[in-house]
């Protein structure tokens, strides 16, 4: 296999497992969307010093959204050479 051959394979196992990566994101994005919004009565958050009342479906979206923010800070960095 050529120079050129290996290059070209490596650029769509990386093109697929970029799909890949977005369909599950959108899964995830999707099956949380729906989650959030059949919930919509009121949810009590217990802050340290406070008491709230908010909708289920902010708390859940808020949740999500700080999950994924930790996540991506969180997670390894990969070193390009």
């Amino acid at each position: 296999m050529s120079n050129d051959e290996q290059h070209t394979l490596h650029e769509r196992k990386a093109s697929a497992g970029q799909a890949i990566r977005i369909v599950i994101w959108l899964a995830v994005l999707g099956a949380i969307l729906v989650f959030a919004l059949v919930n919509t009565d009121d949810a009590n958050v217990d802050w340290v010093f406070s008491d709230a009342t908010a909708p289920m479906w902010a708390v859940i979206g808020i949740s999500a959204v700080a999950g994924a923010v930790i996540g991506f800070v969180a997670r390894p960095r990969r070193h390009h050479h």
